[in-house]
């Protein structure tokens, strides 16, 4: 055990441990990260002009002569997400290649601008944060609307951020400019998403955006009352916010909530613990220490409970979840379950009032799946239950969760159930285990 007395990253005066010595003796080496920084910037810009280094762009990349010839200049106006962009980007807006989107500024310059789209419900909230106290009057400050407010903004977004070329960015402003000639309303925090931009912009290489002002009007017929909604609800949000508190409460400067190894700011990460993780210490305690051990084998024991009938309306609701409207699409509507057979209506989910649907696929590393391309979940649950039981219960090796049951195996042990999880045949499904069991032998 190595004793070393001195200041230490742990505090003044206290003891190094033989993990804080050892990271003493194998701590970084800043100025040679600095040194190898500068290197890989050097053989990065090379690899870009050469050719080689296709995934970032430069000045004097291939593409970019190829732009230079093209406009007969030979300056940049280049910004940083067009370099750290790679050469074959398209946008996703308008579909021009870099070489497309490129074109000559008022300046004899190449303008080379690609820009992160975003929307202005942040800056909505906020602004209606600070109207309601105009209004309201109120003398009475928050401690914890503000917080509300910054917490809620990407709620009320109505698409992700994502990078587009500058002419797209531009067009969404130019669009909001002429509907504010003849809608009085305050379009200030409106921003069109890429898709709804795609159908009013008329594009062409080297050239700004022509913007329909047809197809901008009709697409604004469809929206406007969804903006005002969702601009109502904002104002809504912040009235709450100024009105009541209590909505969130901020801990004390430099208090570390959760003070466990990994998280930032726990006390002695510069002492090694950076080379640590809490599951290796874990997993090495592993034996001087207890841990619950789980009946693995209740999915057959175990009765489980039958689930509720979904409302009439289950299908809307369905398709309004992204996750189960793709897999409900995804299946004819005469779809049955190969092994439980259940019809595809029979296998909807009601519970704890969630309505949901979700299918799966067996792994081809299972030959004996190899012809069933799809079951429900249900079924799917028991497999992998069977699988769990054998690995975590039994400790026998199951190269792939469905190498546990073949589908006739699984139809052997289960009765099928109208919304619910099948009944297990508690006799069968013990004897497979233990058949199992006798072959891993």
């Amino acid at each position: 055990m190595i004793d070393v007395i001195e200041n230490s990253p742990e505090g003044p005066s206290s003891k190094f441990n033989a993990l804080a010595q050892w990271a003493r003796q194998h701590r970084v080496d800043y100025e040679e990260l600095a040194a190898r920084r500068t290197q890989a910037l050097e053989l990065a810009i090379q690899g870009i002009n050469d050719g080689t280094l296709t995934s970032l762009d430069g000045p004097d990349s291939p593409l970019s002569r190829e732009i230079k010839s093209h406009h007969g200049l030979g300056t940049f106006e280049m910004n940083s997400n067009w370099i750290g962009t790679a050469q074959d980007w398209q946008c996703p807006c308008c579909d021009r290649t870099k070489f497309e989107i490129s074109r000559a500024g008022n300046k004899k310059q190449i303008l080379a601008k690609l820009v992160v789209h975003h929307d202005h419900m942040r800056e909505a909230l906020k602004a209606a944060f600070r109207k309601v106290f105009i209004e309201t009057q109120s003398s009475q400050h928050t401690n914890t609307g503000l917080a509300l407010v910054e917490r809620m903004a990407t709620a009320f977004a109505a698409y992700e951020e994502v990078l587009v070329c500058e002419d797209c960015n531009n067009a969404d402003a130019g669009a909001k400019a002429l509907l504010s000639q003849s809608d009085k309303i305050n379009l200030t925090h409106q921003s069109f998403s890429i898709g709804q931009i795609q159908k009013f912009i008329r594009s062409t290489p080297h050239s700004p955006h022509q913007i329909d002002e047809s197809e901008l009007r009709r697409l604004w017929a469809d929206v406007r009352s969804t903006y005002l909604a969702r601009m109502k609800l904002i104002h809504e949000v912040a009235k709450a916010a100024v009105m009541q508190d209590h909505w969130y409460e901020r801990y004390p400067l430099g208090f570390v909530p959760v003070p466990i190894l990994g998280n930032p700011g726990h006390r002695g990460t510069q002492s090694g613990f950076e080379w640590l993780s809490a599951d290796a210490l874990q997993r090495a305690f592993k034996e001087e220490t207890i841990s619950h051990r789980s009946d693995w084998s209740r999915w057959r024991t175990v009765r489980k409970k039958s689930r509720s009938i979904p409302p009439a309306n289950y299908e809307a609701i369905l398709l309004s979840q992204s996750g189960s409207a793709r897999m409900w699409k995804e299946l004819e509507d005469d779809w049955h379950c190969p092994t439980c057979a259940r019809h595809k209506h029979k296998t909807v989910k009601f519970q704890d009032g969630k309505v949901g649907f979700q299918t799966h696929s067996p792994t081809r590393r299972s030959p004996a799946w190899h012809h069933i391309p799809r079951i429900c979940m249900d079924c799917c649950a028991v497999v992998k239950s069977m699988a769990w039981e054998l690995q975590k219960g039994l400790g026998l090796v199951v190269e792939a969760t469905f190498d546990s049951l073949t589908p006739d195996q699984l139809q052997s042990i289960i009765t099928a159930r109208p919304y619910s999880p099948p009944l297990i045949d508690s006799v069968k499904a013990k004897a497979l285990i233990e058949e199992y069991s006798r072959k891993s032998s």
